[in-house]
């Protein structure tokens, strides 16, 4: 696979410089690579392309309307209407070809990919949008391919980041959206790492989240995870929390389709052995000092190409100052996940 006219680029174009042209998420992936950290291959679809599909299906107006419109009602009346064009668009067919042609590539080598939101002001230190717009799992086919790209285009417009835009003060016609292909790890267990304590920001311990499968259920709040507290100085467990609530997990299947599966197989058991804490602990040290920033890190432990084992990082950001502060599945004084949720959009956390 070759970079052409930059809409479609590799690990090694997508560094910090480029964040820009491919986004958040694909930067960040980028860097990771070139901090050494073992993450699944990928290709960026860049916010040129992006720019290609709202011109070539005649978007350009409904863009610049919601950029000049300042009523929420009337934002999220013409952002319904900027989704559902976007969801019925089509690609220029040089830009669908060499899309499939990618795809390809990588789902010959890989089985089945991940297909993630990367917009161009995503993941920001000071104003966070992650989780605000969509990821697609186990894609395997073409037809689902493209529909997943048109699906991270049609969020920049949802009603959650349109909201946060406008409670924030940011434009709405002034953020694109790239896409990250990635490789889907067959995961026994995930998580999310923090290089600082998301409780009470203590920069002296990283906290480990972790639960059986793919690591949405954590990310989304949908179990209670175990935990480890680990010194970064010494590299010493501080504490495990072993959860019993670890019954929803996101399986990939042996033809790469993820399933969402609600079972109490191995709740009772950890999901992350001490020796892999460790290995990731010693990771996030590294990404922080790499970064020179606190990281909010999600990782896997599973089976890659050719049935290669181990820890894989998917994505590396800035830990916010909100995130620092509350985080869903930390928030145990909220049993309800319906309080959950509205507590976490009243805050504006990253989910």
């Amino acid at each position: 696979m070759t970079e052409r006219g930059q809409l479609i680029l590799l690990p090694e174009h997508c560094g910090r410089e480029r964040q820009d042209l491919v986004g958040g998420k694909a930067s960040s992936l980028g860097e990771l690579v070139r901090a050494g950290a073992k993450v699944p291959p990928f290709f960026a679809l860049s916010s040129k392309a992006y720019d290609e599909f709202i011109e070539y299906n005649g978007l350009r107006p409904l863009v610049e309307k919601i950029g000049k419109t300042r009523d929420l009602q009337e934002v999220q009346a013409v952002a319904e209407e900027i989704r559902s064009s976007i969801l019925s668009g089509s690609f220029p067919q040089h830009l669908e070809s060499e899309l499939l042609r990618a795809f390809s590539e990588l789902v010959n080598r890989w089985g089945s990919v991940a297909v993630r939101s990367s917009a161009t002001r995503e993941d920001a230190v000071v104003a966070s949008f992650a989780g605000q717009f969509e990821t697609y799992l186990g894609v395997r086919r073409e037809d689902e391919f493209l529909q997943s790209v048109k699906g991270c285009y049609a969020s920049l417009y949802n009603d959650r980041a349109v909201a946060y835009r406008h409670k924030m003060g940011l434009p709405q016609d002034d953020i694109q959206m790239a896409v990250v292909v990635q490789g889907l790890v067959r995961a026994r267990s995930a998580g999310v790492m923090f290089t600082v304590n998301p409780v009470n920001g203590d920069p002296s311990v990283i906290a480990i989240e972790s639960s059986w499968g793919l690591g949405e259920a954590v990310v989304k709040g949908e179990v209670i995870p175990d935990r480890y507290l680990i010194n970064k100085v010494t590299l010493e467990v501080l504490k495990v929390d072993l959860s019993p609530s670890k019954n929803v997990r996101y399986v990939p299947l042996d033809d790469g389709l993820v399933v969402r599966v609600e079972t109490n197989e191995r709740s009772g058991e950890l999901s992350l052995e001490r020796e892999e804490a460790l290995e990731l602990a010693r990771m996030g040290k590294s990404l922080e000092a790499y970064f020179g920033h606190p990281q909010d890190v999600e990782w896997v432990v599973g089976t890659g190409l050719g049935g290669e084992e181990g820890v894989f990082v998917v994505q590396s950001r800035p830990v916010t100052v909100a995130t620092t502060v509350s985080r869903p599945s930390w928030q145990s004084s909220i049993d309800d996940p319906l309080e959950r949720v509205l507590a976490i959009l009243m805050k504006g956390v990253k989910v």
